[in-house]
């Protein structure tokens, strides 16, 4: 082709890394890359509502001197997961109580802390659900001093 092999050579290389690049990026579009097949559908709000119980209004004392009201929602996966939330109601109420016992008003003072709590108290009924799981536990107008 060309006189210079030093030239063929880097030409050659060229062109070799350049397809690889658009291999790469076309194998990572088609077979790696999330599609919207694979994306998870959130539920309706009248989905929401068929698994999900309410508490209500809920006053305790947290770890130190706090003091918290606030009202609970716990969302299931499931219509079956709302049957068993209701059938323990007072489980899962006490089971919200150990885990305010055990924060602090620091802790829910924080940027991140309610999200924590949320993820606390998940965690803590999906422990003694049979039936179904435990996605979410919503906290609304709360008061913590």
């Amino acid at each position: 082709m060309f006189r210079n092999k030093l030239f063929n050579i880097a030409l050659i290389l060229i062109v070799a890394i350049a397809l690889l690049g658009i291999v790469g990026v076309v194998a990572y579009k088609t077979m790696l890359a999330p599609t919207a097949e694979g994306e998870v559908e959130l539920p309706s709000p009248k989905e929401m509502l068929e698994s999900q119980m309410d508490l209500g209004k809920m006053t305790t004392n947290l770890a130190g001197n706090g003091l918290i009201q606030a009202n609970f929602s716990v969302q299931g996966d499931s219509k079956d997961a709302k049957k068993e939330l209701e059938e323990r109601k007072l489980q899962v109420k006490d089971i919200i109580n150990a885990v305010l016992h055990n924060t602090t008003t620091a802790d829910v003072s924080k940027a991140d802390g309610l999200a924590k709590l949320k993820v606390r108290l998940v965690d803590e009924l999906n422990k003694v659900m049979t039936e179904g799981k435990v996605t979410n536990v919503y906290i609304s107008d709360i008061v913590v001093q």
